[in-house]
């Protein structure tokens, strides 16, 4: 899979994301296209070539008419619901616009519907999420992982008087981030900028990365550092050992020379975990049946104890990163729970067929796990085998079996 490394050493914003894209390759026309799609266009959008620091970049400005007018957060859904964009933007856009607006409601004490603000509100702010979310979908989508976030420091004039840097809304967006800052230079991570990390962005991992492609995109400021988003394009290193120029990344102990080239390339998943103590246990089997349908890799009930003695059970569930959104959606829609915790895990996966063996009882679907080419395990569809064992009324342990011997015989 294509992978982002985004490096915010001078901050982000939603101009810097759009240039940085623009200078991967994103099809300026493609991107001027896609926003002309929405219901806005109160803006100017100039994109030219600038240097910063010596390195050449990509400055993109959105130069809106002056207005007063703030829209709510439905109005902002609504311009979304009715372009034409690919449902995977108007997804995107809509889960940044909602965490801005969960962020500065959580500032001001009120409910993210109720919000109208400048910064959900302002036509640049549209066109920075929406044309950074289309810019994301145009060069497929990648995965996105984001280092340590420069934040800046001071304080920043916003519509509601001057406030300490990050402002209080990009504290909140960033929470679960690195961040990190240098000194008195300001507000050098918008909330814009925040918006589209939390929502495109995990933090990074130390893995071997492959880089294919660079882009800059430029800031207005100019700051002790080169005032630059760096974007990165390639994909995580796919064996246990990478080599390139003067570095080597390796697995293990540095003595070890047993051969691990068949072991499979490790992967990124999420834990989603919560307990519970005051839910019936009929909605228990419904919800693990739900999750495993929105996309779940596993998951699983575990009983425990809790404060104060009482009986318990532990949520567990295992999914692709993505998949956090709709499965962490599902499981305060369906459980007693108020609250949720998750962390990254790597997950390795063994190769995997399904093939038929005869049987002197019938056909049988097998499911093989390999480890290079080594049958390292064998599982005869239980269904089936539950199903033919009825049929010839002979025990389930015998149709097991012999599924078993004919596979390994194979």
């Amino acid at each position: 899979m294509t992978v982002a490394w985004i490096e915010c050493t001078a901050g982000a914003s939603g101009d810097m994301f759009l240039g940085a894209w623009l200078d991967l390759g994103v099809p300026e026309a493609a991107l001027r296209e896609g926003l002309a799609g929405l219901a806005v266009d109160e803006y100017d959008l100039t994109v030219h070539s600038v240097k910063k620091s010596g390195i050449t970049a990509t400055k993109v400005d959105v130069v809106t008419q002056h207005s007063h007018h703030h829209r709510h957060l439905s109005h902002i859904e609504k311009i979304l619901d009715d372009s034409n964009l690919p449902t995977a933007v108007q997804e995107k856009s809509r889960e940044a616009f909602w965490h801005l607006a969960v962020a500065e409601a959580a500032v001001h004490g009120t409910e993210p519907e109720k919000i109208h603000f400048h910064e959900v509100g302002a036509v640049d702010a549209i066109v920075d999420i929406v044309g950074s979310m289309i810019a994301w979908h145009l060069l497929g989508q990648p995965e996105c992982v984001v280092t340590p976030i420069e934040i800046g420091g001071g304080t920043v004039r916003c519509e509601h008087g001057v406030m300490p840097v990050p402002a209080p809304a990009t504290a909140r967006l960033l929470e679960g981030f690195p961040t990190y800052s240098s000194g008195v230079w300001g507000e050098t991570t918008t909330p814009t900028g925040a918006a589209i990390i939390r929502t495109l962005c995990k933090p990074y991992a130390k893995r071997p990365f492959v880089n294919r492609k660079i882009g800059y995109g430029a800031g207005t400021k100019e700051l002790p550092v080169a005032n630059l988003l760096r974007i990165q394009l390639g994909e995580w290193a796919s064996t246990q050992t990478y080599s390139g120029g003067e570095h080597s990344y390796q697995h293990g102990h540095p003595h070890h020379h047993e051969d691990v080239s068949s072991l499979p390339s490790p992967v990124e998943a999420t834990v989603i975990e919560a307990n519970v103590d005051d839910m019936s246990p009929e909605i228990a089997g419904y919800l693990i049946d739900r999750l495993l349908t929105l996309g779940a890799m596993d998951a699983t009930w575990t009983p425990m104890v809790m404060k104060k003695g009482r009986p318990a059970i532990q949520l567990q569930v295992l999914c692709a990163p993505e998949k956090l959104p709709i499965l962490q959606t599902a499981i305060f829609e369906e459980t007693s729970s108020i609250g949720l915790r998750f962390y990254n895990v790597g997950k390795l996966e063994l190769k995997r067929q399904m093939s038929e063996v005869q049987t002197p009882f019938g056909p049988i679907a097998v499911k093989t796990a390999t480890l290079g080419d080594k049958a390292v395990n064998v599982a005869p569809e239980f269904e089936a085998c539950r199903r033919i064992a009825e049929a010839n009324q002979v025990p389930l342990k015998q149709v097991y079996q012999s599924a078993v011997a004919e596979a390994l015989a194979r």
